[in-house]
């Protein structure tokens, strides 16, 4: 596969090829405001703990001793290698507790080794999306779930014998619905109602979870499950946002790492955020598992941030020092914009996974908005409750339904390119010998993909080339920062041409959709072509095998003949005989 093929649609501060073709564009970092860096105050804060080995710390005397034995004038002390770079290791692993220490003595004040929250800004989070598809080999375990959840018991307001079966049975026979809700679940001594919901154990972030099934032609379902959540989980974040974070030694596998104030508030930030990402994809892998779960991947997932200060679709470049404390909560790049007019005042941007390693990644895309700004940029909030918090939330999940589809179905895709990729790898040693097992897993492996692959490509072809749209079918475009859109004029740098997201999107995935079909057409006749003649050999083998058969057995019935009783004499008695008394009369 191309590499054009494995990449989504950029979401966030990667550059797309018409971006890179133009003048280069400036670093997130760079000529940042407020960034200053002082020689003086590094050299003054790195002196106030003396270097490793200078003192009379717990770890200063084995850090002596082990340098000692590993200078060039010992070495015929120690001449064994794999010593010496495991002795070399433990005084690495000895370092970073002297980093540690430094750490902890650092300037407060330093905006290079801390992170500087605004007092008065805040960040609030009502709610998360997750979303799993059911492709023709996956619709048993929908079906399993709808009938262990029962979601149908409390509603009132279906006709007669059309319950969710129903529902999916109509709609995969393409004489449904587009869309239904599936269920309406709240938390037991909850104050949230829903109509005809039902009131269950959700785990402690959860208030509510709604799920909406989404019809993709006639093969392709997919479960958009919104969770809102409680007082205290939509507050989390900002708590441990604002939290003085001390230097932390953080023990894993390999080297523990000293973490300095910054890259403290960094991960335990993220992983105040994660925490209920987390919680919403465990609870739809386990009540609701589909495509992504059963090949242990996460689930295609966005979350709402609200500020109340901070308006990330503003466009103003940032300082530095609030910089760091966007990036502590996930909001890293301030270069490009994706923005939707349906959806005014909110941002999307995509989780990045080497400035934001507590998050998960893959997958992963934030929603950024300005409460204020949101609110006096739309009239839809109206009859949606007293709490703007959750009516926003509450507008998002009425508008992201489809586009959070269509980001699934790239996610569908990379998982399918990931699988085809395993049976390539693997084929040699899978099929280089033939057994009738190994026959079954192609069966099974190739029954599965390439029903899928074609039924969804077929399904998601269908879904771009319709001649109308939903309310809830909305369009996010693409473009620079406002700021950075001003210093390309000033600058006389030609104009950045906004892209349009689900265009871009559509042609990407026909794209892969093409070039997996191609591939699985590729590896379905190589693989069948080896099967046979597999099977072949295999006859060879048989038919050599029961050759010799045949030989033993007409051995033994020659030698159990000549052993045969005829009257008071066996037949080979009886043939001695004969031959004695022939040789006797010669």
């Amino acid at each position: 596969m191309s590499e054009k093929s494995s990449k989504v649609a950029p979401v966030g501060d990667e550059l797309t090829k018409s971006a890179r073709d133009g003048d280069e564009v400036p670093s997130s970092t760079e000529g940042r405001p407020g960034f200053e860096f002082s020689a003086d105050r590094f050299r003054d804060n790195y002196h106030r703990v003396a270097e490793i080995g200078e003192g009379r710390r717990w770890y200063d005397l084995p850090y002596r001793a082990v340098n000692w034995l590993l200078s060039p004038r010992r070495r015929r002390v120690i001449r064994s290698q794999r010593l010496r770079e495991r002795l070399a290791y433990f005084l690495t692993y000895l370092a970073v507790f002297n980093s540690h220490e430094r750490n902890k003595k650092w300037d407060l004040d330093d905006p290079l080794h801390n992170v500087n929250v605004p007092p008065r800004e805040h960040v609030y989070v009502p709610g998360v999306w997750v979303v799993e598809l059911f492709p023709p080999s996956q619709i048993a375990l929908l079906e399993r779930a709808i009938r262990s959840g029962d979601w149908d018991r409390r509603r009132r307001w279906i006709r007669e014998n059309e319950g969710n079966r129903r529902y999916l049975e109509l709609s995969r026979s393409g004489k449904g619905w587009s869309w239904w809700r599936l269920a309406d679940i709240t938390q037991k001594g909850s104050k949230v109602w829903l109509p005809d919901g039902i009131s269950e154990e959700l785990p402690e972030a959860f208030a509510s979870v709604q799920l909406k099934a989404v019809q993709i032609g006639a093969g392709l379902t997919a479960v958009v499950a919104f969770f809102g959540l409680t007082e205290t989980a939509a507050r989390r974040l900002d708590i441990v946002w604002h939290e003085k974070h001390e230097p932390r030694l953080v023990l894993g596998k390999g080297l523990p790492r000293a973490e300095d104030r910054q890259w403290a508030s960094f991960r335990l930030t993220q992983k105040a955020r994660r925490v209920n990402q987390d919680a919403a994809r465990r609870w739809m892998a386990e009540r609701c598992p589909g495509y992504f779960s059963s090949h242990s991947e996460p689930q295609p997932l966005l979350d709402l941030l609200l500020m109340n200060e901070f308006d990330p679709a503003k466009g103003e470049r940032v300082s530095r020092d609030l910089s760091d404390a966007l990036r502590a909560i996930g909001f890293t790049g301030d270069l490009l914009h994706t923005t939707s007019s349906d959806l005014p005042g909110i941002l999307l941007s995509a989780v990045d996974g080497e400035l934001c390693r507590a998050l998960e990644a893959k997958r992963t895309w934030g929603l950024w908005g300005n409460r204020e700004v949101i609110s006096a940029s739309t009239d839809d909030l109206e009859g949606r409750g007293d709490d703007v918090n959750r009516a926003i939330a509450h507008l998002v999940d009425d508008r992201i339904r489809s586009f959070s589809v269509i980001l699934a179905i790239s996610g569908f895709l990379e998982v399918a390119e990931s699988e085809y990729a395993k049976l390539r790898d693997s084929a040699r040693s899978r099929h280089d010998a033939f057994k009738a097992r190994r026959l079954n897993y192609l069966r099974r492996s190739l029954l599965t993909l390439s029903l899928d692959l074609t039924s969804v490509a077929r399904d998601v072809h269908d879904f771009w080339q319709r001649n109308w749209r939903d309310a809830h079918d909305i369009e996010f475009v693409l473009d620079q920062a406002p700021w950075l859109n001003q210093d390309d004029q000033k600058s006389g740098r030609e104009k950045f041409e906004p892209i349009i997201m689900n265009d871009d999107l559509r042609e990407r995935q026909q794209e892969w959709f093409d070039k997996l079909i191609a591939a699985d057409r590729n590896y379905r006749d190589i693989l069948s072509t080896v099967a046979a003649l597999g099977a072949s050999a295999d006859t060879y083998k048989i038919s050599r095998v029961a050759l010799w058969a045949a030989i033993a057995s007409l051995a033994v019935a020659a030698v159990t003949l000549l052993f045969t009783q005829v009257q008071d004499h066996n037949v080979l008695s009886v043939v001695l005989s004969w031959l004695k008394r022939s040789l006797s009369g010669q």
